[in-house]
């Protein structure tokens, strides 16, 4: 019996959520026979160039599917009925990247092509619906999974070896058996002000203040390339984490958040230590502040950025 045959609480059906890289596709695999190792994570931080081999035309076009990529699309179909795909565009080249995923599904998934086919950075943003229904997201990072969760959806973390496990996961979420986690976070209930005034710093003073917060900070050169830099408040959507491979992080840094952490910070800590980002972005320091902003829902926050006139 199909999901959409069943009675359930939700005022609207869920959408299941497909993510690509490392669930349908084995962006890692491809990346660890580049670099000749067994595991993409035995590949050297400062010889990742995750950035230089997913740029060449046809990398995503060629990649080859997850082992159970096949039975995974099967099994959801037959739950749901339908399911869509959303997965993240490499960011050094969007429209290259989306165009190339969305002819790998053409041509790998023909049989079961997905209702709707979304490239978006920002996963967390389709989590539930506008009536409060939540959805499904079926993702392998798990950043992307708590983010989900955080903004009311179900996620389901994938390991292609135990497929039958995330459909079993995916059935109970269908049939209600699953619902959104409502973990607790320092930054709920809180309430101030998150504007600052405008201030300018030396490259110097920047950098002691990123030595104070860290016994040990390895990324000097960033912050000496700028002169003078600028307090101000950012766009949260306009700041860039390492924390994802596939995101060719031009540092070469690949960070595994820590969730426990991120649930202690404060909306005052946000605002007291103030992140640190490049000209395009990146975040140098405070990639935990970013992640719980996210969390939280923050359209922006302090950041201390390059100076431009």
């Amino acid at each position: 019996m199909k999901f959409f045959e069943v009675a359930n609480s939700y005022k609207s059906k869920p959408v299941v959520y497909v993510d690509m890289d490392g669930v349908l596709a084995d962006f890692f695999g491809e990346i660890a026979r580049e670099h000749r190792v067994g595991y993409w994570r035995e590949i050297h931080r400062k010889d990742l160039g995750v950035d230089q081999i997913a740029q060449q035309p046809g990398f995503f076009a060629d990649l080859p599917p997850m082992e159970h990529a096949a039975l995974l699309i099967a099994g959801v179909i037959t739950l749901a009925g339908q399911y869509s795909i959303l997965s993240s565009p490499l960011m050094s080249e969007v429209d290259q990247s989306s165009e190339e995923k969305a002819d790998w599904l053409r041509r790998h998934l023909k049989n079961h092509q997905p209702q709707a086919i979304i490239f978006d950075h920002e996963k967390y943003k389709f989590a539930k619906q506008a009536d409060g229904t939540p959805n499904i997201l079926i993702d392998d990072w798990d950043t992307n999974i708590r983010l989900w969760e955080r903004n009311g959806g179900i996620g389901i973390l994938y390991k292609d070896r135990k497929c039958n496990d995330a459909l079993k996961q995916v059935a109970d979420a269908l049939h209600g058996r699953a619902h959104p986690h409502h973990d607790t976070m320092a930054l709920d209930n809180e309430h101030m002000d998150m504007t600052v005034p405008e201030k300018f710093y030396t490259s110097r003073e920047v950098l002691k203040y990123v030595e104070g917060i860290h016994n040990e900070y390895h990324m000097p050169k960033p912050i000496k390339k700028h002169k003078v830099w600028q307090l101000r408040m950012m766009p949260v959507r306009d700041l860039k984490l390492p924390e994802f491979a596939h995101q060719d992080d031009p540092y070469r840094r690949v960070i595994d958040l820590d969730w426990d952490h991120i649930r202690r910070i404060t909306l005052g800590a946000i605002k007291s230590k103030p992140i640190v980002a490049d000209d395009h972005g990146w975040v140098l320091d405070g990639n935990h502040r970013v992640t719980a902003a996210r969390a939280a829902g923050l359209e922006s926050i302090p950041a201390i950025v390059p100076y431009t006139e």
